[in-house]
């Protein structure tokens, strides 16, 4: 069955939408990572909000949202 699509839909690009979702995923791998050193006490939570590239105050709420075992 051929639909006819409107002229004002929207396009979406495959390749652009998976690429950020593989970027959303890594960026949320590395969060945890650095949250998992800062709970370890490897690493300060100043250090891991500068590999972030986060404040301290943003840093913290991201170990706050982050599970136990998440990490």
């Amino acid at each position: 069955m051929i639909r006819d699509i409107p002229e004002d839909a929207e396009a979406i690009d495959v390749c652009k939408a998976v690429e950020e979702m593989i970027n959303e995923s890594e960026e949320r791998g590395e969060l945890r990572m650095l949250v998992k050193q800062v709970r370890k006490g490897r690493i300060t939570i100043e250090q891991a909000a500068e590999n972030a590239n986060m404040s301290v105050e943003q840093f913290k709420r991201v170990i706050d949202d982050t599970p136990l075992q998440a990490v």
